[in-house]
């Protein structure tokens, strides 16, 4: 079982560190973007592969589709058997051993919802236009995002908005897909010319652009859910991963990653070694 890891990073890179150093006991080799933004690390590995394609990424913006599909483009060429797109704060909570287990059964790992089951990804996501490459939504002061927010809100109002000449599904970003369904992913996109379009000027369309185009294919039969477990019960989040998630983790049956840690989560790392990355399949 050859496994390609897609990490996005932009930051916290002893952590990203100890994620490689974690998973890194297989057949399977990193494939890594770090934001343009920011510095690259000086992390070094016979197969960890920093591509040189990086794109300038604005949350909620189609910059995070870009830069999915960069390390898509660059991973193909070491066909693989699967890849596995996580964030560079990610981390196992279960043996390297049960991820190869679960891939050798098969199918995609990746969230689909039919839009409008999820509340928290409307269609008005897709239909209105957006221009979140252009400024930082968290910079609340900046010009551009006080300039970029009232014209939306005035596109809006006139009631300007794109035909959707799709059947949409949302889901969560993160997935593991196999080598199949990445070569339908991108033939896709080469036969369709209007697609990447459409999303451009979407929100959040990293939420929908791959779930979408899975999901009116054959291999959204094949569909198993999504394999990372996030707490989204603080505002903002995903909450750091601390000692109070052990129970949860521990009973997430269908997880094998869990986010957000960072450079300080040294303790709740060590912890989720001894109690949660045992190796149980030999039990």
């Amino acid at each position: 079982m050859k496994i390609a890891y897609l990490v996005a990073a932009h930051n916290n890179y002893l952590h990203l560190q100890k994620l490689i150093n974690a998973l890194n006991n297989c057949d399977c080799t990193f494939y890594i973007h770090i934001d343009k933004k920011s510095v690259i690390p000086d992390i070094k590995g016979e197969r960890i592969f920093f591509i040189k394609n990086r794109v300038n990424v604005f949350w909620s913006g189609f910059s995070q589709v870009k830069a999915t599909l960069n390390l898509m483009k660059q991973a193909i060429k070491g066909n693989h058997d699967y890849y596995a797109f996580i964030s560079g704060t990610d981390y196992p909570v279960k043996p390297n051993a049960y991820l190869v287990q679960l891939l050798q059964n098969g199918g995609e790992y990746i969230q689909i919802n039919k839009i409008g089951q999820d509340p928290f990804a409307p269609l008005s996501r897709y239909k209105y236009y957006y221009f979140t490459d252009y400024y930082s939504r968290r910079n609340k002061n900046a010009w551009q995002t006080k300039f970029f927010l009232w014209f939306q809100k005035l596109l809006r109002k006139c009631r300007i908005k794109k035909a959707v000449p799709y059947n949409l599904f949302t889901g969560a970003s993160w997935f593991a897909l196999s080598k199949e369904c990445i070569n339908y992913i991108l033939n896709h996109l080469e036969l369709d010319k209007n697609y990447i379009k459409f999303f451009k000027t979407g929100f959040c369309p990293d939420e929908s652009f791959f779930q979408t185009i899975i999901g009116n294919s054959p291999f959204y039969q094949q569909v198993k859910g999504n394999l990372t477990y996030a707490d989204w019960s603080v505002d903002p989040g995903p909450a750091l991963i601390n000692e109070n998630h052990l129970p949860v983790l521990k009973q997430s049956n269908d997880k094998f990653f869990a986010r957000k840690f960072n450079d300080q989560s040294q303790v709740i790392i060590d912890l989720i070694d001894k109690e949660l990355r045992i190796d149980l399949l030999l039990k």
